[in-house]
């Protein structure tokens, strides 16, 4: 029986700064439900926490603008088109500003990847907030 082959993407999102902490928990559960439910398997899970962004961004309900933003980031493995279900759902929270997928790996064997031991990755520095 073949083994069914996935894709390693990572996903970075950036809230509202005045989002609450239930809507937070919300969009983490909402996104994490995204990938289990097609078979994918959750890597890493990141909380950077309030950053400046380098540009404002308009929120799309209320036409505010924003310098600030929470930011979470994803690493995860999934089959195929569950990208475009987790970025619909992001897309109908009000709180998410922006998200960005990128692809990081193909043709993947999920057991295969699980069981490689854990990369020695370089520690990704965000830049610094300038007030």
């Amino acid at each position: 029986m073949p083994v069914e082959r996935q894709r390693e993407y990572e996903t970075i999102y950036i809230l509202r700064p005045d989002a609450a902490a239930e809507d937070v928990t919300t969009i983490r559960e909402r996104v994490e439900d995204a990938i289990d439910s097609e078979g994918g398997h959750l890597l890493k899970f990141d909380d950077w926490g309030s950053r400046k962004m380098a540009y404002e961004i308009k929120d799309k309900t209320e036409g505010r603008r924003f310098e600030r933003g929470l930011y979470h980031y994803y690493r995860y493995m999934v089959p195929s088109g569950t990208v475009a279900e987790l970025e619909r759902r992001l897309r109908l929270l009000d709180p998410v500003l922006k998200f960005l997928t990128v692809k990081l790996e193909d043709d993947l064997i999920p057991d295969e990847r699980l069981a490689r031991p854990e990369e020695e990755e370089e520690e990704e520095v965000a830049p610094e907030d300038s007030e």
